[in-house]
């Protein structure tokens, strides 16, 4: 640390060396001087002004704890006051320039006492101005006289109140820098307190955080984002190019742009993208979302990226997907055999079926075992993860129509009114075997959903660059968790399984599946007890 300044508290030795020592020497070398040079007059009044300059310095030999910070203190400048006093009486008519030595012990009483000591310093300086008179080493005879008599007060006053008012203002400033000080100090350890509590908060989090500043560096990162950003090799120089990152189906390799980091650092939105990272044996899953942060300004302050392990999760999807296909595969094979023998008991039996009684049992065996073969191969498109579809030139209208009037007669048996409201014509690019399984779901659905003298209504349309396929109903609707999961597989709302409605709840997966691979997507708003539509978006043909 510096040593302390004049305008600080300062220690006993400190106030000797800075302030008494100067003005001992001063005293003692211009006494000496002028007895040396001439023939002094008032010689007791010289040998005085040293003595008590002497005396007021051997002060500072008193130990005391404190004493140099009391008001005792006040005794050494008055002692210095009388000793200026005597020299300059004696040694006016020769050296009338020693009287500035007073500055000495004035300025130490303006800083040391404020306003209390501007009237000591007045009084000192008019006993300093008038000693010389009163012992006749100056005569008091004209006006110019009475001027060196006032003058000195004056001006060692003025003098004395600029020091006093430059010490309360940088005292001021002084109080203002240390409260400047401490404030910055108390920000800085609040400061500390946050990193310590967001670092705190990161690492208590089972997810993988990390924040990139605005030139794409890794500035924040808990214990997880860490550990991730060594498997996916984002601390090398190619930052993780080379690593190997594969895409939700565990064998699509992604390219390096299309990664999370890369596509959050471009700005690209982020949002639940699944990666696998690692080696063959040793690869995690991960679930990726990315933000952008902004100033009040709009400049970019960085990128959070947040992931989270769903290795567990993505393998027990995976399990799961591998289960369905096996158990479609090994219900088809039978299915495909009862039914085949059931057709063959039925042609041998002809009309002696009916003679058996058992026509109706045959029938019935059939008609079952087509609907377990119709839930197998909705189970197999299901789980089907290689979802492909031929785009074709095709007309839509009619695709539709044919959908439309397969369902008729299911609406008339349930007593609900079937309207379509189709163009003549809607070109599009699509498969249109494909199409015609998602709004025959769709009809399906309504028709089971909407109660006896409801409707449900087909209709199409262009929308700009888009081709829409819509299917409303006046049925029971759907609540707002029903809409966010209607298109899991295997969901089926609590109405369905309520009122015994026949399904697997695949139906809906299979229709967002069909829209997907045509690169559109579909809507549903619904409101319970008024009803359901649901909106199919596909890319126009670009004529």
């Amino acid at each position: 640390m510096s040593e302390p300044s004049l305008w600080t508290p300062l220690r006993a030795s400190q106030l000797f060396l800075r302030l008494q020592l100067p003005f001992l020497l001063g005293v003692l070398f211009f006494s000496a001087a002028v007895a040396l040079t001439a023939e002094v007059e008032h010689t007791a009044l010289l040998i005085a002004g040293a003595a008590v300059t002497v005396v007021a310095s051997a002060l500072f030999l008193v130990r005391g704890a404190g004493w140099a910070a009391s008001a005792w203190i006040v005794v050494i400048p008055i002692l210095d006051i009388v000793a200026v006093a005597f020299a300059r009486a004696a040694m006016l008519p020769y050296l009338p320039t020693i009287g500035l030595l007073c500055l000495f012990p004035f300025a130490w009483i303006a800083y040391r006492f404020r306003w209390p000591g501007l009237l000591l310093v007045l009084a000192g300086s008019a006993f300093i101005s008038a000693l010389p008179f009163v012992v006749g080493a100056a005569p008091v005879s004209s006006g110019l006289a009475v001027l060196n008599l006032v003058a000195l007060p004056l001006l060692a006053t003025g003098i004395s109140l600029g020091i006093h008012l430059g010490s309360v203002s940088y005292q001021r400033s002084q109080e203002a820098v240390n409260r400047s000080r401490l404030e910055a100090s108390a920000a800085l350890a609040r400061s500390r307190d946050g990193e310590l509590l967001l670092r705190s908060l990161l690492d208590t989090v089972s997810g993988a955080v990390a924040f990139f500043d605005a030139d794409g560096r890794p500035s924040i990162a808990n214990a997880a984002a860490e550990q991730w950003g060594r498997r996916a090799g984002l601390h090398e120089p190619d930052r993780g190019s080379s690593a190997r990152v594969l895409a939700a189906d565990k064998a699509t390799p992604v390219p390096f742009e299309q990664r999370v980091v890369p596509k959050a650092l471009r700005g690209e939105t982020v949002a639940n993208q699944l990666e696998w990272i690692g080696e063959p044996g040793d690869m995690i899953a991960l679930m990726a979302t990315s933000r952008r942060i902004l100033r009040e300004d709009g400049a970019l302050l960085g990128t959070v990226v947040a992931a989270y392990d769903v290795t567990e999760l993505a393998e027990a999807v995976e399990v799961r997907e591998q289960f369905l296909a096996t158990v479609s595969h090994e219900l088809r094979t039978p299915l495909t055999s009862i039914m085949g023998y059931t057709e063959y008991v039925t042609d041998e039996l002809g009309d002696r079926a009916g003679e058996l009684g058992v026509e109706r049992a045959l029938a019935t065996i059939s008609r079952n075992t087509e609907k377990l073969l119709d839930r197998v191969s909705q189970l197999l498109s299901a789980a089907d993860k290689n979802f492909d579809v031929r785009l074709l030139p095709i007309d839509l209208v009619p695709v539709l129509q044919a959908s439309f009037d397969s369902l008729r007669v299911i609406a008339a048996n349930s007593g609900v009114e079937l309207i379509a409201d189709l163009p003549e014509e809607l070109p599009v690019d699509a498969d249109g075997p494909r199409l015609a399984q998602a709004v025959e779901n769709l009809l399906t659905n309504a028709i089971k959903f909407t109660p006896a003298l409801g409707t449900v209504r087909l209709g199409a349309a262009v929308d700009g660059t888009e081709t829409v396929i819509t299917v409303s109903d006046t049925g029971v609707g759907m609540s707002g968790e029903e809409q966010r999961r209607a298109f899991d597989r295997f969901y089926r709302s609590r109405g369905a399984r309520d009122t015994s409605v026949q399904g697997i709840g695949v139906g809906l997966a299979i229709v967002k599946q069909i829209v997907d691979a045509h690169c559109g997507h579909v809507e549903v708003r619904s409101v319970p007890g008024e009803g359901t539509e649901f909106t199919l978006r596909l890319p126009s043909r670009q004529l």
